[in-house]
């Protein structure tokens, strides 16, 4: 099974849509520091338009990997759907051939994909960092201060981006389209918050959303970013994503296992 990771890793980096989200990891980082210098071009070197401002507000948009974790899940599951058989799933071929059953192969791709997520969080963290620190070379190097605060923000989010993988594999490998996996995804992700959100306005003002709405990811990640809001709840954060990616990663193995013919 170990073999069979490695090996699908490999498929999994070399994928084209690997480089597409590179690509578009680069894009963004290049729109942010443009837009940090057309601010300072206009208005002048007012606050808002430094290097550390950049990482400020990299740390707000932790939504946008988690929303592409549906991407990582299917460069990780690969081209076709896998369908599960009792006997168990002949994968490879010559020295890598290997027999998995559902509940394995399960793990083995949420392995991959969360490997696969890790290799794009070092990859966008390494590019943020180059590409602003070429923008803005004018100021010097970076404090290390603003780069272990952001890291710290960036781990506390790793178990909430869990999460999201967790949802990602388990709708691809309950549902067989995947573009009926990715509405599956986006309902769980975004519809479903937005709704509870809504509900839990001042204007509407439902308590039992408000209540809810606590212990929702995107609350979480909206949190992130403010070390000293008294309801940042560090132990709170890591538990939502540890329990909604674990949940997702029974209910997805077991109904997929319960699928082998």
């Amino acid at each position: 099974m170990a073999k069979y990771i490695v090996n699908d890793l490999k498929r999994a980096l070399g994928s084209k849509w690997t480089k597409v989200y590179l690509w578009c990891t680069l894009a963004l980082v290049l729109i942010a520091n443009i837009a940090i210098i057309c601010f300072r071009f206009i208005y002048g070197s007012n606050e808002g338009t430094f290097a550390y401002n950049v990482f400020e507000y990299a740390s707000w948009c932790f939504l946008i990997p988690y929303y592409s974790c549906i991407m990582i899940g299917i460069i990780a599951v690969g081209k076709g759907y896998i369908r599960p058989k009792k006997g168990g799933n002949v994968l490879g071929a010559g020295d890598t051939k290997v027999v998995l059953a559902p509940w394995q192969l399960y793990i083995a791709k949420l392995i991959v994909a969360i490997l696969l997520a890790l290799f794009f969080l070092v990859a966008a963290f390494a590019v943020l960092y180059v590409i602003t620190q070429l923008f803005h070379v004018n100021e010097g190097l970076i404090p290390w201060m603003i780069i272990r605060s952001f890291l710290n923000k960036a781990a506390l989010a790793i178990p909430l981006w869990f999460a999201g993988i967790s949802f990602a594999i388990m709708f691809l490998f309950l549902i067989d389209r995947k573009w009926k996996a990715c509405i599956g995804f986006a309902v769980i992700t975004v519809v479903v918050p937005q709704i509870i959100r809504i509900f839990s306005l001042d204007s509407i003002e439902i308590e039992f959303f408000r209540t809810i709405r606590t212990y929702t990811i995107t609350q979480s990640f909206g949190l992130v970013p403010y070390p000293s809001y008294p309801e940042r709840s560090v132990p709170l954060i890591v538990a939502i994503g540890l329990v909604y990616g674990i949940v997702a990663m029974m209910i997805g193995m077991v109904f997929y296992n319960k699928k082998a013919s």
